[in-house]
């Protein structure tokens, strides 16, 4: 069986070229490692606090590694 992997997201990127890891992220954000994870990945969205809040940990913009609201896709029902 082979594993697909994920591309690594500009988030993942960036935690890994300043040393973290997803559990110490966890722990810094104050959520689960699950939710963090599916945050990275882009299964699950961040809540804007959460954004911030990374952003400051890793000491980059936001923008630079969270697409703009207006770029993001979303599923109409």
């Amino acid at each position: 069986m082979v594993k697909k992997m994920k591309p690594k997201t500009a988030l993942r990127l960036t935690r890994e070229l300043r040393n973290e890891t997803i559990t110490s992220m966890a722990e810094k954000l104050n959520i689960g490692v699950s939710r963090y994870y599916m945050i990275e990945t882009g299964e699950r969205a961040a809540t804007l606090e959460i954004v911030k809040r990374i952003s400051e940990i890793l000491n980059v913009k936001q923008e630079d590694i969270f697409l703009p609201h207006r770029f993001t896709a979303c599923e109409i029902r």
